[in-house]
């Protein structure tokens, strides 16, 4: 079991192998069973990643939503009317604030770029599936990491 097995595996678990590479992997896994039980170790692990099923909605709810809407705010809820003047002051300032920096980003010059122009399809590589993504980033962790008996 190399690699580039694996990562064929936890490529077709993700849905992101080929239909024909799908199927030649298929022949292999019902020819060799040493990847066969590979396969499924992943599959297992595969499947504890996949989130609970949802809860259902406690009883009630929808009423309790629309009586809510059709009543307005309970009594004693919180209001704007309620909080301190200085509060709303500096909600107003800060709201201010916010609409004169959004407005004033897109005044100021372009931004320059140290990269060369590059022309639609000249140095750009497709885009990595999530096992290479997974496993480069394996390799960068264990090539970071300390040897046994290195000293600081």
């Amino acid at each position: 079991m190399n690699r580039s097995t694996d990562v064929e595996l936890i490529r077709r678990l993700a849905g992101e192998l080929p239909a024909d590479r799908a199927r030649e992997l298929d022949r292999r896994l019902a020819a060799e069973p040493e990847l066969a039980a590979r396969y499924r170790a992943l599959e297992r692990s595969w499947a504890a990643l996949a989130p609970p099923p949802a809860a259902p909605l406690p009883p009630g709810i929808t009423a309790r939503v629309m009586a809510e809407v059709r009543g307005g705010a309970a009594p004693g809820a919180l209001s704007w009317s309620l909080a301190p003047t200085w509060v709303r002051a500096v909600a107003a300032a800060a709201l201010a604030a916010g609409v004169a920096l959004g407005a004033g980003l897109g005044h100021g010059p372009a931004p320059v770029s140290d990269l060369p122009p590059m022309a639609p399809g000249i140095g750009i590589s497709p885009p990595e599936s999530l096992a290479t993504s997974y496993w480069k980033a394996i390799e960068d962790a264990t090539e970071s990491a300390p040897t046994a008996g290195a000293r600081p």
